[in-house]
């Protein structure tokens, strides 16, 4: 689950494989203060991207998602 405590929307992109090498891409666009979940996501290692509502890019990184976990976005 993703939270968006930032003052306006957010697109949570992510990109990966799954165990059989296939390409995974989702998105997701989280309205400020509100939440967004994936419902199927593999287990695995997925390069994110946190983008503004200006498409500024407010994030970038890789993460193990291996089970359920909630994401909130804020200012530093």
């Amino acid at each position: 689950m993703y939270k968006n405590k930032l003052s306006d929307k957010i697109t949570f992109k992510i990109f990966g494989k799954d165990d059989e090498d296939n390409e995974i891409k989702k998105e997701l666009v989280v309205q400020n203060d509100g939440k967004e979940c994936f419902l199927e996501l593999p287990k695995g290692i997925y390069t994110y991207e946190i983008i503004l509502a200006n498409k500024e890019v407010f994030k970038k990184g890789e993460y193990k998602f291996n089970e359920e976990i909630v994401i909130t976005v804020k200012d530093d």
